[in-house]
């Protein structure tokens, strides 16, 4: 499934990810594998945090957890000076060098921003795991720090849920001196270019990826002035608009009538039958074989999908043809040019997340734990393999319409479906109820990724 990097985070999170990156004390301390549990599970923001190699860790009545799998994609600056012994976090400054004098007694030293970071020695201290190399960080301590509010649930094993707080001033550890209060600046006067730009995207009323990281659909832009953004927000602004601008925004069906490609849902009747699905492909085909013979690469001959996705996606109440046009656009035309494979039937990149997965130790856990009880004899995961497996076309095709379901809405599958996405407890049900709602969360950043599967696919297979 679709992930991209921003420097600029909410401070809360970046400052989350950066308490973890915290290394050994001198007492370095060896934890045995029985020690990890994958009864703890931790929630941000209601959002569970999949571990799949190194689980949460309870010792003494303290909660541990590992820094890759709390901290990863978030973005941070992270540096290691090996002569100092000390980690260079920077989020706020683009670059602080090491502290001159390093800890006498060899400790490594958390450096944010330039300054030194503590962890009250009564909390629990930062160790590793010398058979994994996982560097685990006292979970209180990180919530404290940065006022989180953490809930423990004993209830059925235990879960700790952690939200973060609203504002974006609030990072205890490295809390820089207010500066003595002076008269607002004056404003400089706004530039028409500027509030046509914020007009210009308002009327797409799709979602756009800002630099802290949040989500916004640009309708809300037509409430905002330019004075609300950077000038290097707006400048990305316009980058924005010049790749929507190859789109537009209206769309012709084939009914005739004329609609607003952000008003296309994901569930719906298709509006295209298998037959005009597989008419499509078959006047595509000619042209990926050219091709992939100039590529000098061998042509994945394209399975026939097309009522699978019409049928299966019927019964959910998804639009099967516009999902094949996504399952088109996500395979390259089932050339599969990524790191899932054809044999795999997997279309929609399912758990594929750029790393394979790892020992069959791992395997097994995750199946029974990180897949979500999915049904083991449709889908598997394999050492040394990126994604999903599945065992046929149709588990295939039924996992990428539950995947989508759970983005177009907050309902539980319907009766006597069995679960077979093995992501689809992840997803923030009824997130995207539109296939532009996709753009920043199926797909990151994702700008022009709904508008893509409508107009470069979905339009030629409907002409």
């Amino acid at each position: 499934m679709p992930k991209h990097k921003t420097r600029k985070m909410t401070a809360a999170v970046c400052a989350f990810a950066l308490a973890t990156c915290m290394a050994v004390s001198p007492a370095e301390k060896a934890v045995s594998a029985n020690e990890s549990s994958n009864d703890i599970r931790i929630n941000i923001n209601d959002q569970p945090v999949v571990f799949t190699d190194q689980y949460p860790v309870n010792i003494d009545g303290r909660i541990y957890v590992p820094l890759r799998v709390i901290g990863e994609d978030l973005g941070a600056k992270v540096d290691w000076v090996e002569s100092t012994r000390q980690v260079l976090i920077n989020w706020k400054k683009e670059n602080t060098p090491s502290l001159i004098t390093p800890s006498p007694s060899g400790e490594v030293q958390i450096i944010i921003d330039g300054r030194l970071l503590n962890i009250p020695a009564g909390y629990g201290q930062p160790y590793i795991i010398k058979s994994s190399g996982r560097t685990m960080i006292p979970l209180r301590a990180v919530g404290e720090a940065l006022s989180c509010q953490i809930e423990w649930n004993n209830l059925n094993g235990l879960a700790v849920n952690i939200t973060k707080p609203l504002s974006d001033d609030i990072i205890a550890p490295v809390e820089e001196p207010r500066p003595v209060e002076s008269p607002e600046p004056v404003k400089p006067p706004i530039d028409p270019a500027d509030s046509q730009l914020l007009k210009d995207l308002a009327d797409y009323r799709t979602n756009l990826k800002l630099m802290d990281g949040s989500v916004i659909n640009s309708a809300i832009l037509s409430t905002k002035e330019p004075g609300n953004y950077t000038a290097e927000q707006l400048s990305i602004f316009r980058t924005y608009r010049e790749q929507l601008s190859k789109y537009g925004s209206t769309l012709l069906l084939p009914n005739g009538q004329t609609t607003n490609a952000a008003d296309i849902s994901i569930m719906g009747n298709s509006y295209l039958t298998a037959d005009q699905l597989r008419s499509w492909i078959a006047a595509e085909t000619p042209r990926l074989k050219d091709k992939a013979a100039a590529n000098g690469l061998q042509f994945n001959e394209i399975p026939d999908l097309a009522d699978l996705y019409i049928k299966i996606g019927a019964e959910y109440g998804i639009r099967g043809d516009l999902a094949f046009c996504q399952a088109a656009k996500e395979t390259g035309y089932w050339q599969y040019t990524g790191d899932v494979q054809p044999w795999q039937n997997n279309y929609c990149g399912l758990w594929a997340t750029g790393s394979p997965f790892g020992g069959m130790d791992t395997l097994k856990k995750a199946e029974l734990d990180s897949l979500n009880r999915c049904d083991p004899n449709q889908i598997r995961l394999e050492k040394g393999i990126h994604g999903a497996i599945f065992a046929t076309p149709e588990a295939g095709v039924e996992a990428h319409i539950q995947h989508l379901y759970a983005y177009a809405t907050k309902s539980p599958l319907p009766a006597g479906k069995v679960l077979v996405d093995p992501r689809f407890v992840l997803v923030n049900k009824g997130i995207a109820p539109t296939w532009l709602g996709l753009n920043a969360r199926w797909a990151v950043p994702g700008t022009t990724y709904g508008q893509s599967i409508i107009y470069d696919y979905w339009c030629k297979a409907a002409r």
